[in-house]
């Protein structure tokens, strides 16, 4: 079978790896690096910031030992497509058999007629895994304006910025808000909504800013930016909050409103549908145009890295059920754990109590201190929370007892949260997770202490 891969992040080269080991013929294109934006510009450089933040590095030498990390894993990356066919430039599909190859974005034009492209590859099936692009506010001067930084340019700093204000309280602003405050800049976080991180339990969110505030940075929630203006070497940012308008002044600013699908591979192709919300594919992550496929961020369902390659992997096991070669994958995608790596740092996995309430599901909360552990009192990372939700009884599908949810704050929280997804893919309870054996003194133990 013939395979085409558009995009070479986690959810692409991945995918390409595994569809190679299955006997496929592979062609990998990508308009970038090898890794995508997950390893060159997103994941693991603002990883390394967040590690070098914590124990002091300088600026200076966090994007040496940055781009170190990056050219490494880029090797690795590369030895493991060996046997795959990776192909530089531009694509766009075609139709559900055919993607056409360009040198550069201005070249990519709909009408081929306009401009010849460099390559014209036949696919059998094809996967789009073309990832995302910062999103950027729409109010006057934030194109204009000089000192308005992506997330990828503030990982090229030379200098750290004495005030920098951060738009957008998400899982980017608040990694470099933390980040940029222990470098000893004054960090302004300017959020729409009410609370930082909309997405996680209201409790962990409140229980971070507090955190955060303790150590000097600034919130201004229920914020909307309405304009930015160039002030001396900076840049003043005007918010109205309420009825109420006001502005601050700042040496950077970074645009932390989140990611936008990157559906260019696909405009202009006849019977693919998509949205400003991403590519439109069905649980199988087949798109609306038979044979063609589409994972990651440029789907819109979860702009995760992890979520990219498993639903690489739901769709290529498709492919292979189709032809007979595979049994379809058992992937629950409900059971997604996410983390933010601020300082400290937190995880998640399942439903929240807001979730619990607004599906109608009654469930119970177990929390455990992170005070109360050896571990955390022995490393001096007393501060932090565990929370588990388990079902009450009588719940329509689901056991007595089974957790439905896990979220933490505190050291270790993006490992801790493995063990909890781990249980929640078998439908375990908070009883079975008390009869297992944990290490001490660990931080692991935090989650048993919330089942006693």
């Amino acid at each position: 079978m013939r395979l085409v891969i558009i995009g070479a992040g986690p959810g692409g080269y991945e995918t390409a790896v595994e569809a190679r080991r299955r006997g496929m013929e592979v062609k990998l294109v990508t308009a970038g690096k090898l890794g995508g934006t997950c390893l060159n510009q997103g994941c693991i450089p603002t990883k390394c910031f967040c590690h070098d933040a914590r124990r002091g590095a300088s600026l200076s030498e966090m994007v040496e030992r940055k781009n170190g990390v990056i050219a490494q894993l880029r090797q690795g990356v590369e030895r493991l497509l060996d046997g795959v066919e990776i192909i530089y430039g531009i694509a766009r599909v075609i139709d559900g058999r055919t993607v056409l190859v360009w040198p550069t974005e201005a070249e990519a034009v709909q009408n081929p007629g306009l401009s010849e492209p460099r390559l014209r590859l036949e696919a059998d099936r094809i996967i789009i895994a073309s990832g995302s692009h910062t999103a950027w506010l729409n109010v006057p001067g934030a194109v204009s304006v000089p000192g308005i930084l992506s997330s990828s340019d503030m990982l090229e700093l030379k200098e750290v910025p004495q005030r920098l204000a951060v738009i957008g309280g998400g899982v980017i602003g608040m990694e470099f808000a933390s980040v940029f405050n222990k470098l000893g800049s004054e960090v302004s976080v300017i959020e729409y909504c009410r609370n930082i991180l909309p997405n996680l339990d209201v409790d962990l969110a409140k229980r971070l800013k507090q955190s955060l505030s303790r150590k000097g940075v600034k919130f201004l929630l229920g914020a909307s930016v309405t304009e930015i203006r160039a002030e001396g070497q900076g840049q003043r940012v005007f918010f109205q909050s309420g009825d109420k308008t006001d502005s601050l002044v700042s040496d950077k600013v970074l645009m932390a409103c989140g990611r936008v699908p990157d559906t260019r591979v696909v405009q202009g192709c006849e019977g693919l549908e998509w949205t400003r919300k991403g590519i439109v594919t069905d649980e199988n992550m087949e798109t609306t145009l038979k044979g063609v496929y589409a994972v990651g961020d440029v789907n819109g369902k979860m702009m995760l890295a992890h979520a990219a390659v498993f639903q690489g992997r739901i769709a290529l096991d498709h492919i292979c059920s189709s032809v007979g070669n595979s049994p379809k994958a058992r992937i629950r995608e409900e059971i997604m754990p996410s983390a933010v790596f601020t300082d400290p740092p937190v995880a998640s996995v399942g439903l929240s109590e807001e979730a619990c309430k607004s599906r109608g599901i009654a469930c119970k909360v177990f929390k455990s201190m992170y005070g109360s552990s050896g571990m955390a009192l022995a490393s001096d990372c007393g501060e932090g929370i565990c929370k588990v939700l388990v079902a009450q009884p009588d719940q329509d599908g689901l056991r007595d007892g089974q957790i439905l949810g896990c979220h933490i704050i505190g050291a270790s929280a993006p490992e801790m949260i493995s063990e909890v997804s781990a249980l929640m893919n078998f439908n375990a309870t908070l009883d079975e997770l008390s009869d297992i054996i944990h290490p001490h003194p660990s931080f692991s133990e935090i989650l048993l202490n919330c089942a006693r």
